[in-house]
């Protein structure tokens, strides 16, 4: 992919960490479904999860640091079907707060030095 190609918003940085979603509302709605992180950035999130979301609904994501755990705000950009019986979710942070957006920055520093080839 060149640089022309790649319309990504800012940098995406591999993460391992595990993620809990809820959607709420009349269609699709869940309490706790759970997700792989599998990559970061300063503007959203990419998972994967057998619960997915519908794109554009509001997800409250749940992500462990340390012995806190945060909830963020966003929304689902991108849904799709992976491989089996899961799907690949791309989550936005447009929606998030100022204190939501200073850890998140926190988590970018800790993690910069591992950017996705």
């Amino acid at each position: 992919m060149t640089d022309e190609d790649n319309r990504r918003r800012a940098p995406r940085v591999r993460i391992a960490a595990i993620a809990a979603m809820e959607t709420k509302g009349q269609l699709n709605a869940c309490n706790q479904a759970l997700g792989t992180v599998r990559n970061v950035s300063s503007t959203g999130i990419g998972l994967e999860t057998g619960q997915p979301p519908l794109a554009g609904q509001t997800v409250i994501l749940r992500i462990a640091r340390g012995d806190h755990v945060h909830e963020l705000k966003a929304r689902a950009t991108r849904v799709q079907r992976g491989k089996g019986n899961f799907f690949e979710v791309g989550l936005d942070w447009s929606g998030c707060s100022g204190a939501d957006l200073a850890f998140l920055d926190d988590v970018l520093r800790e993690v910069a030095d591992q950017p996705l080839a």
